[in-house]
């Protein structure tokens, strides 16, 4: 059955009696044309309802009890049947509209077989429930034709007793449809489990089931409207089909013509098509309301009411109370979740695949010193696999999982608190970790970014902890660490001037160091105003290591979110140098300027140069002031000559990240733009 339905035409097409009249086939009736006829009289409907469920329940009393009637028939036991006390005090009730009931009935009788006949009966019938919602109509009609197939049974079953069934079953001439019991035509339009009659039956519920998630928001049962758009076209087949189906059994009481076998077969692959769309359906919307039921529970427990972290757990991996159990890295055997993470502490590790050795092995020392001095932590990994995940990410995973020493999950590419993770969590490319408490309080969202820039220094992950290493100054965090300098510690005790200096461009960095070393040899600051260069970016052979610049360049920006998180992204209020290098990230060169630790200035790369050519212009300030001051002072003339846009692209992180942000140049908010990157499932570039 087509996915959709088409839009509604201004005019029905002409009715199908164009086709030959010996066709049977329902591939001749496609769902345009079926639509077609349909919305040309009629539209979602529900001036007039029913109780649905209770009509369902009365219809599918009759086709049971009819069952065992005729069941009993087939093994030869045709003695009154016992019915058990649930079903005799069955309290359904409904009160079914008769005389439209009849009306339904008098176009299901003594109509001639075949395909074209079905159709206009069941277009007739449709104009008779007009005023009645779509899965109403269907079942309305299953209604009118149970009650008189019912009351066949019903019939003759008391007619060896009761002179009256005896006389109406005569009448109605149910010995002439008992013959055909045995017939497969019978069986597969009445008695089979999976009959055309079972299969309207199952496809009102299905749609009744449908329906009553309609009271959800569409944005988060995104599957609900396709399968609502649905409804029509197969309340058309479920009504086409009993026609068909009541036909077929008038046949047998009339000894007429029957059905062509074609024609059955054709509509039970039709309504076994109708139930597979919505299973289809339904199940997609049943998994997107379990999604909703947990994101709300997951809502409620962890940022509400908060729940011991082993339920939480649980329900975040699995959606159930309990889930498979942990693989301990270090033991490598299975633990249950309750075994290996109650009453601790735990940190979520939320990673894809590429997570990076950096960040592994950060958190390796993390594990390390929690196992020596905080025994009551426990990591667990949580890969992110994609579905359709291909034998290299198998491999991956493994890898990962053989060189963490921490807990981690199976492998699985379905993580039901996934939406959760998302939208609360922030989670995107980036790895994500969260520390919660025993009780599943959040006590640092996203903790990888102070793990980045202070390793061990950040446990135990508060936001206290994290505020008091914000207290220092920030190149002790951020730039000492990316030098192999062996007397840097030595000069920052001395609180001697130094340049740390890096850059994109080989031949920026050589042009500063030559400048540098004419000023070094100039009399006035070999009198007194002496600095030191630190270069950022070799490795300890002193090559360039793209590897520690990238390190360099998360530490730089580790430090910015979590200042601007827990001090706030204002120019007055976080790190406006910090937000300034970052910006020159993709700068030919860059320049940060402290006394011992402390900062005092970061230039850009051209003005730095120009600052140096221009040293005879300033050197004279170097008797009155001492050299951080004068190049401070002379920097700021040039900077506020010259113009140029700064320019800050935030990085995929996961976890929280600030929305505005003050120029680190001038007192105004940058401009916020939105850019969008496909790979088209290849590696990020």
């Amino acid at each position: 059955m087509a996915s959709t339905v088409p839009k509604t035409p201004t005019a029905a097409p002409a009715l199908l009696h164009s086709a030959h009249k010996e066709e049977t086939s329902t591939r001749h009736y496609s769902d345009e044309l079926v639509t077609g006829h349909i919305y040309a009289k009629h539209r979602d409907d529900d001036t007039t309802k029913i109780d649905l469920p209770s009509y369902i329940s009365v219809i599918e009393n009759i086709l049971t009890t009819s069952h065992r009637i005729t069941d009993n028939i087939h093994r030869g036991t045709e003695g009154r049947l016992v019915y058990s006390d649930d079903t005799l005090r069955s309290n359904v009730v409904i009160d079914p509209p008769l005389c439209t009931l009849h009306r339904i009935n008098s176009e299901l009788s003594c109509k001639a077989p075949g395909i074209t006949k079905a159709h206009e009966t069941t277009l007739e019938i449709f104009d008779i429930l007009t005023n009645y919602p779509w899965e109403a109509k269907a079942a309305l009609t299953l209604l009118a034709f149970t009650s008189d197939y019912g009351d066949l049974w019903h019939l003759y079953h008391y007619s060896m007793t009761d002179p009256l069934a005896k006389s109406l079953a005569i009448i109605k001439r149910v010995a002439s449809l008992k013959k055909h019991l045995d017939s497969f035509p019978y069986q597969q339009v009445l008695l089979n489990p999976s009959s055309l009659i079972r299969s309207c039956l199952q496809a009102i519920k299905y749609m009744n089931q449908i329906r009553e998630f309609s009271k959800y928001d569409v944005k988060e049962l995104p599957e609900l409207p396709s399968a609502l758009r649905q409804i029509p076209l197969i309340t058309y087949w479920v009504i086409h089909t009993i026609v068909a189906s009541k036909i077929h059994l008038s046949s047998y009481l009339s000894e007429t013509e029957n059905q062509p076998q074609r024609y059955l077969n054709d509509l039970s692959d039709k309504i076994a098509n109708v139930l597979n769309e919505l299973e289809k359906h339904l199940n997609a919307i049943r998994e997107q309301h379990a999604e909703v039921d947990l994101f709300r529970w997951l809502v409620d427990h962890i940022e509400h009411y908060h729940t011991d972290i082993t339920l939480v757990v649980s329900k975040l991996l699995s959606g159930k109370t309990e889930t498979n159990p942990l693989i301990d890295g270090s033991t490598l055997r299975e633990v249950s979740v309750q075994e290996s993470l109650s009453g601790k502490n735990v940190i979520l590790v939320i990673s894809e695949l590429n997570i990076s050795n950096d960040d592994i092995e950060a958190l390796h020392h993390v594990y390390e010193r929690l196992k020596t001095d905080h025994k009551t932590y426990e990591i667990v990994w949580i890969p992110i696999i994609p579905a359709s995940y291909h034998a290299e990410d198998l491999k991956r995973y493994e890898y990962l999982r053989s060189i963490m020493k921490w807990h981690s999950i199976p492998f699985t590419t379905k993580i039901a608190g996934m939406r959760y993770m998302e939208e609360r969590w922030q989670l995107r490319e980036d790895p994500l970790v969260v520390v919660l408490n025993s009780q599943s309080k959040v006590v640092f969202r996203n903790a990888i970014h102070l793990i980045r820039v202070w390793g061990n220094e950040a446990i135990d992950f508060t936001h206290d902890r994290s505020k008091s290493l914000l207290r220092r100054n920030w190149p002790d965090s951020t730039l000492v660490k990316f030098t192999h300098q062996p007397r840097l510690q030595n000069w920052i005790k001395q609180e001697k001037s130094i340049l740390f200096y890096g850059g994109r461009n080989p031949a920026w960095i050589q042009q500063f160091e030559e400048r540098v070393e004419i000023l070094k040899n100039d009399p006035f600051i070999i009198e007194g105003s002496s600095f030191e260069i630190v270069r950022i970016g070799k490795d300890v052979k002193g090559e360039d290591d793209p590897t520690l610049m990238s390190r360099f360049w998360n530490t730089q920006w580790g430090y910015f979110v979590v200042k601007s998180q827990l001090i706030g992204s204002s120019a007055s209020e976080t790190t406006e140098d910090i937000l300034r290098l970052i910006s020159y990230q993709n700068e030919d060169g860059w320049v940060v300027l402290t006394v011992g630790s402390a900062p005092v200035l970061v230039g850009r790369g051209v003005l730095i140069l120009r600052l140096l050519e221009e040293f005879p212009k300033w050197k004279q300030s170097l008797r009155l002031k001492a050299f951080p001051d004068a190049f401070r002072e002379y920097f700021n003339e040039l900077a506020l000559k010259s113009h140029q846009c700064d320019r800050v692209i935030l990085p995929g992180f996961s976890g929280w990240i600030p929305m505005t942000i003050n120029c680190p140049e001038c007192p105004r908010f940058m401009e916020t733009g939105i850019s969008f990157k496909c790979c088209h499932g290849g590696a990020h570039m």
